[in-house]
């Protein structure tokens, strides 16, 4: 890729990164009555290059995350904002997912974070037992920008490895 596609891109993965609000995911996971496929949604926030969620186990998709479910994540540009529908920027990813426990020193942080990036509905939830906080660390991926403009991504970061080509 030449220089100027590669800041092109750049600067869409890090808009999408900057103004999505919803982490979207699916899960597989298998219990006593089956596999399942789930699919969820929560609100996140990104720090240091991971994505934080904090959401319900109630919601069959956090079960299947805590049953150590295969999981595939998807960032995806707002409809009111995209300039075509069919082509909205995305990025769909799998990833590392450490649950952090209430005692950890981290879980005050981040659920204030998270509470000041999503409003005060945090402070009613942040008690219910119900609900897990995750670290999810994006380890590889594929950003789309557009039509014929799909990128392999890799890392925290989403760094740019190659443009994808049909053969």
């Amino acid at each position: 890729m030449d220089e100027k596609t590669v800041n092109t891109v750049k600067k869409a993965r890090d808009r999408l990164l900057a103004t999505a609000k919803t982490l979207h995911m699916a899960v597989w996971f298998e219990d006593d009555t089956g596999g399942h496929l789930e699919q969820g949604q929560a609100p996140f926030i990104r720090q240091d290059g991971h994505i934080y969620i904090y959401s319900s186990q109630l919601s069959a998709h956090i079960r299947g995350i805590l049953a150590g479910g295969e999981t595939s994540f998807l960032l995806i540009e707002d409809e009111a904002t995209a300039q075509n529908i069919w082509a909205r920027k995305r990025i769909k990813f799998s990833a590392r997912i450490e649950e952090i426990s209430r005692d950890d020193a981290r879980f005050e942080g981040v659920c204030d974070a998270i509470g000041t990036a999503h409003g005060e509905v945090m402070q009613l939830i942040r008690e219910f037992s119900d609900f897990h906080l995750f670290k999810i660390s994006p380890v590889a991926g594929v950003l789309v920008t557009g039509f014929a403009a799909a990128y392999q991504v890799k890392g925290e970061h989403f760094e740019l490895i190659a443009h994808l080509r049909s053969s």
